[in-house]
């Protein structure tokens, strides 16, 4: 038998990318409160639906094949994968910005409030992005946390930079979208120097072609562009559903609870799943049926820290976020004492969802994600079509995400228990 990763390793890594996360975040934490006071709800919402573009067209960036690098037992191998998402980048990029100018030309719920000078600086800030998604997953291949938590940190500090020194000279919405822009680009040097060379010279060693690989590794552009593409539009489409269905006041409330909810997301959630994804690739290939206990554990743990989380919202959030951001903003907090259930649910499926990458459920995850964006849409379309108001519906919005994510996690240790089963089983009936 061969001796699983040890259970310091892991905790170790995930310390570091959370370290990371937390420092991220900590920063957007603490701004956050000067934003409040430099924009007003209008443009915080105007904001949401920039960045609920940008997050929805980053999937797409390099068609999901920079989460396969992780993948590959050979080096050179992994590399062409890093190179050919490389390559998609930029023309993804600028496909993304074209669409956006012609939502904002034609005022697709409600992107014409947008200037079009926020369509090329959202190509941009996507190539920059996307590159810099690539590299990470290479260094998550390299175990080489630190450098992810580096850039994470820079980024956030580059972000909030921009965005309150452009507040302060009456940059209004416009300085908001360059500030986030400038965070997107920067760490792209230091991670080009540290993984583009490792990535170059790794190339060399592949033994089949870049088509060969690609076909390969299909399901990830096939079946995992599409579910991830669907997936981040049930994330990102509320703001801008809910500035359609009500105004950009409410979008800006929503905006701002998703800005805030993002904290621990990233730093228990997104640091937790990085450490996992690298912990169950190493698993999958040399110890399978320590998969499943791994996967059971985290996600008990995450709920552990979930749900005291979720209580403190529900009862706190709108004299916390009336103290924090001020008192236009108690409305706010009303919103986030209604995700409470929506957060302690992604808390904990988030991370783990990581398993879908080692054993390749791309097919199983894009029915759930077809689920959850049907339930993001019902909610909100019908509940204005019900005469609901804008509050009644975020909390049946809340409701129905938080359900969905719990059919998932059962869908996700099924799949788990299956997928290492049957490795364990050819590892048997095909010992080294």
């Amino acid at each position: 038998m061969v001796a699983s990763p040890r259970r310091p390793a892991f905790v170790r890594s995930a310390l570091v990318l959370a370290g990371g996360a937390a420092g991220a975040q900590i920063i957007n934490a603490a701004v956050s409160p000067i934003l409040t006071r430099l924009y007003g709800p209008v443009e915080i919402g105007q904001l949401g639906l920039f960045l609920a573009f940008v997050q929805v067209a980053t999937i797409l960036t390099s068609l999901r094949y920079e989460q396969a690098v992780v993948l590959p037992t050979q080096p050179g191998v992994a590399a062409r994968l890093a190179l050919l998402a490389l390559a998609l980048v930029p023309v993804v990029s600028v496909s993304a910005a074209v669409i956006l100018m012609i939502l904002i030309v034609l005022d697709v719920g409600g992107y014409g409030s947008l200037p079009l000078l926020a369509a090329p600086l959202a190509g941009v800030g996507l190539a920059g992005f996307g590159a810099l998604t690539v590299l990470r997953y290479w260094m998550i291949r390299s175990h080489a946390y630190r450098a992810i938590s580096q850039v994470q940190i820079m980024q956030s500090v580059g972000r909030a930079a921009g965005q309150v020194g452009l507040g302060l000279v009456g940059g209004g919405v416009l300085g908001l979208i360059v500030g986030d822009t400038v965070g997107r680009l920067l760490g792209f040097g230091g991670l080009v120097r540290s993984a583009g060379r490792a990535i170059l010279g790794a190339r060399r060693a592949a033994g089949a072609t870049t088509a060969a690989i690609a076909r390969t590794y299909w399901r990830f552009p096939v079946l995992g562009a599409p579910s991830s593409l669907i997936n981040a539009a049930a994330a990102a489409l509320p703001v801008p559903l809910i500035a359609a269905s009500y105004d950009l006041t409410m979008a800006g409330y929503l905006a701002l609870v998703q800005r805030v909810l993002g904290l621990p997301l990233s730093v228990i959630g997104a640091s937790v799943g990085d450490a996992m994804l690298a912990r169950l690739a190493d698993h999958s290939r040399s110890d399978p049926g320590a998969a499943l206990p791994l996967f059971r554990r985290l996600a008990v743990g995450l709920f552990a820290i979930g749900l005291p989380m979720g209580i403190g919202l529900a009862l706190l959030g709108p004299w916390a976020f009336a103290l924090v951001f001020g008192e236009a903003w108690r409305s706010a907090g009303t919103v986030a004492a209604l995700m409470a259930p929506w957060l302690i649910a992604a808390l904990v499926v988030s991370p783990v969802s990581r398993v879908a990458i080692v054993y390749e459920g791309q097919g199983v995850k894009l029915i759930y994600d077809v689920l959850a964006l049907g339930a993001v849409i019902g909610s909100i379309v019908g509940g204005k079509a019900a005469g609901l108001d804008a509050f009644e519906t975020i909390g049946l919005l809340a409701i129905l995400q938080a359900a969905a994510y719990t059919v998932y996690l059962v869908v996700l240790d099924r799949l788990v228990r299956r997928s290492a089963a049957a490795r364990s089983t050819a590892d048997i009936g095909n010992p080294t």
